[in-house]
Protein backbone atom coordinates (compact mmCIF):
# COMPACT_ATOMS: atom_id res chain seq x y z
CA UNK A 1 0.00 0.00 0.00
CA UNK A 2 1.31 3.58 -0.74
CA UNK A 3 2.36 5.39 2.00
CA UNK A 4 3.01 1.88 3.98
CA UNK A 5 6.16 1.51 6.45
CA UNK A 6 9.80 0.63 5.12
CA UNK A 7 10.76 -3.48 6.62
CA UNK A 8 13.83 -4.88 6.72
CA UNK A 9 14.97 -8.37 7.92
CA UNK A 10 17.87 -10.28 7.49
CA UNK A 11 20.83 -9.97 5.05
CA UNK A 12 20.31 -11.03 1.42
CA UNK A 13 21.43 -13.71 -0.07
CA UNK A 14 22.21 -10.84 -3.06
CA UNK A 15 23.71 -12.21 -6.25
CA UNK A 16 25.90 -11.07 -8.96
CA UNK A 17 24.12 -12.11 -12.16
CA UNK A 18 24.87 -12.71 -15.56
CA UNK A 19 23.69 -10.88 -18.76
CA UNK A 20 22.05 -14.47 -20.08
CA UNK A 21 20.65 -15.17 -16.09
CA UNK A 22 19.14 -11.16 -16.49
CA UNK A 23 17.04 -12.76 -19.48
CA UNK A 24 15.80 -15.89 -18.37
CA UNK A 25 15.23 -13.49 -14.91
CA UNK A 26 12.92 -11.06 -17.33
CA UNK A 27 11.63 -13.72 -19.40
CA UNK A 28 10.83 -16.10 -16.28
CA UNK A 29 8.95 -12.78 -14.25
CA UNK A 30 7.04 -11.71 -17.65
CA UNK A 31 5.88 -15.37 -18.47
CA UNK A 32 4.60 -15.48 -14.63
CA UNK A 33 3.17 -12.52 -14.57
CA UNK A 34 0.67 -13.16 -18.13
CA UNK A 35 0.03 -16.52 -16.62
CA UNK A 36 -1.43 -14.76 -13.65
CA UNK A 37 -3.31 -12.26 -15.72
CA UNK A 38 -4.58 -15.22 -18.08
CA UNK A 39 -6.89 -17.39 -16.03
CA UNK A 40 -9.20 -19.98 -17.11
CA UNK A 41 -12.60 -19.61 -18.30
CA UNK A 42 -14.00 -22.06 -16.37
CA UNK A 43 -12.95 -22.47 -12.41
CA UNK A 44 -12.01 -25.91 -12.61
CA UNK A 45 -13.08 -29.01 -9.74
CA UNK A 46 -10.60 -30.17 -7.07
CA UNK A 47 -9.65 -33.81 -6.71
CA UNK A 48 -7.56 -35.48 -4.69
CA UNK A 49 -4.55 -36.99 -6.55
CA UNK A 50 -1.44 -38.90 -6.08
CA UNK A 51 2.27 -38.54 -8.30
CA UNK A 52 0.57 -39.81 -11.41
CA UNK A 53 -1.30 -36.30 -11.82
CA UNK A 54 -4.73 -38.39 -12.12
CA UNK A 55 -7.87 -38.52 -10.11
CA UNK A 56 -8.20 -40.78 -7.25
CA UNK A 57 -11.62 -42.04 -6.67
CA UNK A 58 -11.06 -43.06 -2.96
CA UNK A 59 -14.91 -41.92 -1.18
CA UNK A 60 -18.37 -41.91 -2.17
CA UNK A 61 -18.02 -37.60 -2.46
CA UNK A 62 -15.16 -38.49 -5.24
CA UNK A 63 -17.02 -40.62 -6.61
CA UNK A 64 -20.37 -38.54 -7.46
CA UNK A 65 -18.30 -35.63 -8.75
CA UNK A 66 -16.27 -37.62 -11.50
CA UNK A 67 -19.72 -39.41 -12.44
CA UNK A 68 -21.80 -36.28 -13.02
CA UNK A 69 -19.24 -35.07 -15.18
CA UNK A 70 -17.76 -36.87 -18.34
CA UNK A 71 -14.89 -34.71 -19.18
CA UNK A 72 -13.28 -36.85 -16.15
CA UNK A 73 -13.57 -39.87 -16.85
CA UNK A 74 -10.63 -39.76 -18.84
CA UNK A 75 -8.71 -38.56 -15.69
CA UNK A 76 -9.28 -41.43 -13.72
CA UNK A 77 -6.44 -43.85 -11.62
CA UNK A 78 -6.69 -46.91 -12.45
CA UNK A 79 -3.44 -47.89 -9.89
CA UNK A 80 -4.60 -48.94 -6.58
CA UNK A 81 -1.35 -48.36 -5.02
CA UNK A 82 -0.78 -45.12 -6.12
CA UNK A 83 -0.80 -43.16 -3.34
CA UNK A 84 -2.72 -39.51 -2.62
CA UNK A 85 -0.28 -37.20 -1.86
CA UNK A 86 -2.07 -33.85 -2.86
CA UNK A 87 -5.09 -32.18 -4.56
CA UNK A 88 -5.37 -31.07 -8.29
CA UNK A 89 -7.64 -28.86 -10.14
CA UNK A 90 -9.13 -30.31 -13.35
CA UNK A 91 -10.51 -28.50 -16.00
CA UNK A 92 -13.41 -29.18 -18.51
CA UNK A 93 -10.98 -26.61 -20.92
CA UNK A 94 -7.50 -26.59 -19.60
CA UNK A 95 -6.52 -24.53 -22.71
CA UNK A 96 -8.74 -22.19 -23.09
CA UNK A 97 -7.84 -18.47 -21.40
CA UNK A 98 -8.79 -14.85 -20.84
CA UNK A 99 -6.68 -12.69 -23.02
CA UNK A 100 -4.54 -10.11 -20.81
CA UNK A 101 -6.55 -7.37 -20.44
CA UNK A 102 -9.24 -9.04 -22.54
CA UNK A 103 -11.34 -5.25 -24.15
CA UNK A 104 -9.33 -3.50 -21.75
CA UNK A 105 -9.94 -5.13 -18.64
CA UNK A 106 -7.52 -6.45 -15.88
CA UNK A 107 -8.37 -10.31 -14.86
CA UNK A 108 -6.71 -11.50 -12.15
CA UNK A 109 -7.01 -15.28 -9.95
CA UNK A 110 -6.39 -15.45 -6.46
CA UNK A 111 -3.04 -18.18 -6.12
CA UNK A 112 -0.84 -17.55 -3.53
CA UNK A 113 1.89 -20.21 -4.99
CA UNK A 114 1.96 -17.97 -8.13
CA UNK A 115 2.28 -14.64 -6.33
CA UNK A 116 4.98 -16.15 -4.27
CA UNK A 117 6.49 -16.85 -7.72
CA UNK A 118 5.96 -13.52 -9.23
CA UNK A 119 7.68 -11.63 -5.89
CA UNK A 120 10.58 -13.75 -6.34
CA UNK A 121 11.08 -13.23 -9.94
CA UNK A 122 10.88 -9.80 -9.40
CA UNK A 123 13.29 -9.50 -6.18
CA UNK A 124 15.81 -11.50 -8.52
CA UNK A 125 15.32 -9.41 -11.53
CA UNK A 126 15.98 -6.17 -9.16
CA UNK A 127 18.80 -8.13 -7.49
CA UNK A 128 21.07 -8.78 -9.79
CA UNK A 129 20.90 -5.46 -11.55
CA UNK A 130 21.52 -3.74 -7.88
CA UNK A 131 24.06 -5.56 -7.65
CA UNK A 132 26.28 -4.75 -10.75
CA UNK A 133 25.91 -1.54 -10.04
CA UNK A 134 29.43 0.29 -9.80
CA UNK A 135 29.99 2.99 -7.17
CA UNK A 136 31.06 6.26 -8.76
CA UNK A 137 30.09 5.21 -12.40
CA UNK A 138 27.22 7.46 -13.34
CA UNK A 139 24.28 5.85 -15.87
CA UNK A 140 23.58 9.16 -16.78
CA UNK A 141 25.92 12.18 -17.68
CA UNK A 142 23.74 14.49 -18.41
CA UNK A 143 22.41 17.42 -16.49
CA UNK A 144 18.83 17.84 -17.39
CA UNK A 145 16.25 20.21 -16.34
CA UNK A 146 14.37 19.18 -13.46
CA UNK A 147 10.24 20.03 -14.55
CA UNK A 148 8.39 19.91 -11.16
CA UNK A 149 8.57 22.03 -8.31
CA UNK A 150 9.52 20.21 -4.51
CA UNK A 151 7.09 19.20 -2.78
CA UNK A 152 9.10 17.55 0.18
CA UNK A 153 11.06 20.14 2.20
CA UNK A 154 14.01 17.61 3.13
CA UNK A 155 16.11 15.65 0.56
CA UNK A 156 13.57 13.45 -0.84
CA UNK A 157 12.95 15.18 -4.14
CA UNK A 158 16.88 15.11 -4.29
CA UNK A 159 17.28 11.70 -3.77
CA UNK A 160 14.03 11.05 -7.12
CA UNK A 161 16.02 13.11 -8.93
CA UNK A 162 19.29 10.93 -8.70
CA UNK A 163 17.28 8.00 -8.85
CA UNK A 164 15.71 8.89 -12.09
CA UNK A 165 18.96 10.07 -13.71
CA UNK A 166 21.23 7.04 -12.55
CA UNK A 167 23.73 10.32 -10.47
CA UNK A 168 25.47 7.26 -8.83
CA UNK A 169 28.65 9.12 -7.60
CA UNK A 170 26.34 12.02 -6.37
CA UNK A 171 24.56 8.89 -4.60
CA UNK A 172 27.83 7.95 -3.25
CA UNK A 173 28.35 10.85 -1.29
CA UNK A 174 24.61 10.73 0.71
CA UNK A 175 25.79 10.27 4.50
CA UNK A 176 23.93 8.33 7.04
CA UNK A 177 22.11 11.69 8.41
CA UNK A 178 20.74 12.31 4.82
CA UNK A 179 20.01 8.69 4.56
CA UNK A 180 17.91 8.71 7.66
CA UNK A 181 16.38 12.03 6.87
CA UNK A 182 15.37 10.93 3.88
CA UNK A 183 13.74 7.14 5.46
CA UNK A 184 12.01 8.85 8.08
CA UNK A 185 9.72 11.40 5.82
CA UNK A 186 6.25 11.41 6.26
CA UNK A 187 4.84 14.41 5.12
CA UNK A 188 1.35 15.29 3.17
CA UNK A 189 -0.80 13.92 5.88
CA UNK A 190 -2.13 10.29 5.94
CA UNK A 191 -2.69 9.91 2.14
CA UNK A 192 1.26 10.15 1.56
CA UNK A 193 2.62 8.50 4.92
CA UNK A 194 6.41 7.79 4.48
CA UNK A 195 7.12 9.12 0.92
CA UNK A 196 9.82 6.92 -0.51
CA UNK A 197 7.11 4.46 0.15
CA UNK A 198 4.70 6.28 -1.43
CA UNK A 199 6.63 7.11 -4.74
CA UNK A 200 8.42 3.87 -5.01
CA UNK A 201 4.86 2.12 -4.80
CA UNK A 202 3.80 4.09 -8.02
CA UNK A 203 7.31 3.40 -9.61
CA UNK A 204 6.80 -0.59 -9.13
CA UNK A 205 3.12 -0.76 -10.19
CA UNK A 206 3.83 1.33 -13.37
CA UNK A 207 7.07 -0.45 -14.51
CA UNK A 208 5.47 -4.21 -13.73
CA UNK A 209 2.25 -2.85 -15.58
CA UNK A 210 3.68 -1.08 -18.68
CA UNK A 211 5.99 -4.14 -19.62
CA UNK A 212 3.63 -6.95 -18.56
CA UNK A 213 1.06 -4.50 -21.72
CA UNK A 214 4.47 -4.83 -23.90
CA UNK A 215 5.59 -8.42 -23.27
CA UNK A 216 2.01 -9.30 -24.40
CA UNK A 217 1.98 -6.40 -26.83
CA UNK A 218 -1.30 -5.18 -26.11
CA UNK A 219 -3.47 -2.61 -28.35
CA UNK A 220 -6.41 -2.42 -26.33
CA UNK A 221 -4.94 -1.04 -22.50
CA UNK A 222 -6.04 -0.10 -19.76
CA UNK A 223 -6.19 3.40 -18.92
CA UNK A 224 -3.01 4.74 -16.47
CA UNK A 225 -4.26 5.78 -13.16
CA UNK A 226 -4.72 10.03 -12.56
CA UNK A 227 -2.08 10.09 -9.70
CA UNK A 228 0.80 10.25 -12.06
CA UNK A 229 -0.43 13.26 -13.68
CA UNK A 230 0.99 15.60 -11.58
CA UNK A 231 2.93 15.10 -7.70
CA UNK A 232 0.39 15.75 -4.92
CA UNK A 233 1.47 16.01 -1.42
CA UNK A 234 4.42 13.51 -2.48
CA UNK A 235 6.15 12.36 -5.37
CA UNK A 236 4.33 9.74 -7.76
CA UNK A 237 5.90 9.48 -10.84
CA UNK A 238 9.81 10.24 -12.44
CA UNK A 239 9.34 14.09 -12.42
CA UNK A 240 11.39 14.27 -15.71
CA UNK A 241 9.85 11.76 -17.46
CA UNK A 242 6.46 12.86 -16.67
CA UNK A 243 5.85 14.70 -19.27
CA UNK A 244 6.12 12.02 -21.68
CA UNK A 245 2.81 10.35 -20.13
CA UNK A 246 0.50 11.29 -22.72
CA UNK A 247 2.41 8.63 -25.10
CA UNK A 248 2.06 5.98 -22.90
CA UNK A 249 1.24 3.42 -24.90
CA UNK A 250 1.01 5.28 -27.80
CA UNK A 251 4.41 5.60 -28.83
CA UNK A 252 6.23 2.52 -27.85
CA UNK A 253 9.67 3.77 -27.73
CA UNK A 254 8.69 6.53 -25.59
CA UNK A 255 6.47 3.85 -23.33
CA UNK A 256 9.91 1.72 -23.58
CA UNK A 257 12.32 4.05 -22.27
CA UNK A 258 9.53 5.33 -19.55
CA UNK A 259 9.91 1.68 -18.17
CA UNK A 260 13.66 1.90 -18.56
CA UNK A 261 14.08 5.14 -16.43
CA UNK A 262 11.55 3.72 -14.18
CA UNK A 263 13.70 -0.22 -13.70
CA UNK A 264 16.75 1.78 -13.02
CA UNK A 265 14.83 4.22 -10.34
CA UNK A 266 13.74 0.77 -8.69
CA UNK A 267 17.26 -0.86 -8.77
CA UNK A 268 19.06 2.04 -7.90
CA UNK A 269 16.88 2.80 -4.67
CA UNK A 270 17.94 -1.00 -3.82
CA UNK A 271 21.86 -0.38 -4.60
CA UNK A 272 21.02 2.66 -2.30
CA UNK A 273 20.26 1.44 0.93
CA UNK A 274 22.14 -1.46 0.95
CA UNK A 275 24.83 0.83 1.47
CA UNK A 276 23.55 1.89 4.85
CA UNK A 277 21.66 -0.89 5.80
CA UNK A 278 24.28 -4.29 6.01
CA UNK A 279 20.91 -6.08 6.95
CA UNK A 280 18.81 -5.25 3.96
CA UNK A 281 16.53 -7.73 2.63
CA UNK A 282 15.35 -7.14 -1.23
CA UNK A 283 12.81 -10.02 -0.41
CA UNK A 284 11.33 -8.41 3.07
CA UNK A 285 10.90 -5.18 1.94
CA UNK A 286 7.23 -4.12 1.60
CA UNK A 287 7.86 -1.15 -0.81
CA UNK A 288 8.61 -3.74 -3.80
CA UNK A 289 5.76 -5.93 -2.75
CA UNK A 290 3.00 -5.77 -5.71
CA UNK A 291 0.24 -7.06 -3.80
CA UNK A 292 -1.10 -9.24 -0.74
CA UNK A 293 0.18 -12.56 -0.81
CA UNK A 294 -2.78 -13.12 -2.63
CA UNK A 295 -3.02 -11.24 -5.80
CA UNK A 296 -1.17 -8.36 -7.34
CA UNK A 297 -2.42 -5.10 -6.81
CA UNK A 298 -1.50 -3.71 -10.41
CA UNK A 299 -2.56 -0.14 -9.07
CA UNK A 300 -1.27 1.62 -11.93
CA UNK A 301 -4.11 1.37 -13.98
CA UNK A 302 -7.75 3.19 -13.45
CA UNK A 303 -10.90 1.24 -12.16
CA UNK A 304 -13.00 2.59 -14.06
Amino acid sequence: MPGGQPRTGGRSSGGSGSGSSGGRSRNELWRLLTEYCTPRRDCGVTLPSGPCGRIHVKDKRVQIIVERRQYLHSSICSDKDCETTVEQVFYKNPDKKRPVFSDGKFFGQSSPALVAKIEKAFTDLIDEFASTVKPGKEENTEDLPVLYESCCAGHCDDLIYLLEFGKIKALDRYTKEEFSEVMSCYHGGQAVGHHMSFFMHYIVHFFIGTKLLLYNNVEQAPKLHRMYDSACDGQTFLPYQRKNLHLWMKDLDVTTEMCKAAFRCIYLYVYWRRKFEPDYNIETDRILELGNGERIGFWCFSSS
